[in-house]
């Protein structure tokens, strides 16, 4: 007998809930509905994955629980088709109209009158749907005549606090995310192009994913794939976000590269300082050093502390210790989840207490001019007594040399 196995995603159940525990806000909050934009806030809590485009999207919870659907007309199949246990959708033709002489944020006003809303409290992530790809429209509060309760926290607090569920997508992202990477490592040599491996280890991998899972892979995109890996060289990996540069792997380059998975919408990072050729006493000691520090943010991140804390904790090792805060060109690390950087970050100025579930990546970053950036990332859950790192790849020196 062959036993099914569950798709890779989040289940209805979950989704349902996820609106109520935004109902059990809105009534702190005295609020009588909330009207959310974000497209991954909309994902977050209906399990609708869309490419968001100049067509408005918006999902409106009452507080009573009831849940409703702006969309275009052509996203009412795609709704139908994933989520065929929301039945409430209004639908508008087209933006900016599509000839009704309606923009689409007053099909959502007329909704709202209709529902009894008007003049009540509403809340929302965004005053008006985000401007992108030529979108122009009216503020929620405009259309509404009234004021509107805007604050994105009201979402994306509870998004802070992984289920069980999102962790173990996480985890598996992870397990992906480590496989890229060692497709990529196994691709990388002298004279290699960074675009040319760097992309055909993210399809070799993703062939591998797809191999693997089968029909347990639930794509929720359009764009991109489930496994990723990439990397910069030489002297352009002292800019933390370094763009790719044309030419060849050379003997003495250092690597900075960064791998990912995708499940069920959920990401991993990971990130690792490597060389090509054998390392002098000058890349051991940045290296040494940077791995110190990013041991010093794994020990520091545990519940009950504050964001603030740890960042702290790591610079001050940093400046104390290795006597290189000169080199420091960011905070130690950021959330994520369904999207690459979540609230909360790993910030001097960033009070947010930890708790268990939240996922950080912790990646403090050594950047000396004309010779390297120094920077592992790792994706780390939060548990009840420290953290986890579920990226397992190694972090070791030997392990991330390139043979020449």
């Amino acid at each position: 007998m062959t036993l099914l196995t569950p798709p890779l995603e989040i289940t209805a159940e979950e989704y349902r809930t996820r609106r109520e525990r935004l109902c059990g806000l809105l009534a702190e909050r005295s609020l009588d509905a909330i009207v959310v934009y974000g497209p991954v806030r909309v994902a977050y809590l209906s399990g609708f994955f869309f490419s968001a485009t100049e067509r408005p999207v918006a999902l409106l919870l009452t507080a009573e629980g009831e849940v409703h659907l702006l969309l275009p007309r052509l996203e009412l199949s795609h709704v139908q088709q994933q989520c065929p246990e929301l039945n409430n959708i209004e639908v508008y033709e087209e933006y900016p109209g599509g000839g009704s002489g309606r923009h689409p944020m007053q099909v959502l006003a007329d909704l709202m009158r209709r529902l009894g809303l008007a003049g009540r409290r509403i809340g929302a992530d965004l005053d008006g749907y985000e401007h992108r790809w030529g979108y122009r429209g009216p503020a929620l509060s405009a259309v509404l005549g009234q004021p509107v309760q805007a604050d994105v926290a009201l979402v994306d607090d509870l998004r802070s606090v992984k289920s069980e569920a999102e962790v173990a997508l996480m985890r598996e992202a992870c397990r992906w995310g480590d496989h890229a990477h060692r497709v990529m490592q196994q691709m990388i040599r002298e004279g290699a192009d960074e675009l040319a491996v760097s992309h055909a280890a993210s399809q070799q991998a993703t062939r591998d994913l797809l191999a693997d899972l089968g029909k347990r892979y639930v794509p929720k995109a359009r764009e991109g794939m489930p496994a990723n890996a990439m990397f910069i060289r030489g002297a352009n990996t002292a800019h933390p976000h370094g763009l790719h540069q044309a030419g060849a792997v050379t003997a003495g380059d250092v690597l900075v590269t960064g791998a990912y998975g995708v499940i069920g919408g959920y990401e991993s990072e990971l990130e690792r300082t490597m060389l090509v050729g054998d390392p002098d006493p000058r890349f051991r000691q940045y290296f040494e050093a940077m791995l110190a520090a990013q041991q010093v943010g794994f020990d520091a991140l545990r519940p009950g502390r504050t964001c603030a804390e740890v960042e702290s904790e790591v610079q001050r090792f940093i400046r104390d210790e290795l006597d290189m805060a000169n080199l420091i060109r960011h905070h130690t690390g950021h959330a994520f989840g369904l999207e690459g950087h979540e609230h909360p970050f790993l910030d001097l100025d960033d009070h947010t207490v930890i708790q268990p579930g939240m996922v950080f990546s912790i990646e403090p970053g050594l950047y000396v001019p004309q010779l390297g950036g120094f920077r592992h990332s790792d994706t780390l859950v939060v548990t009840a007594q420290g953290s986890e790192r579920l990226s397992l790849y190694s972090r070791a020196l030997d392990d991330l040399l390139i043979p020449v």
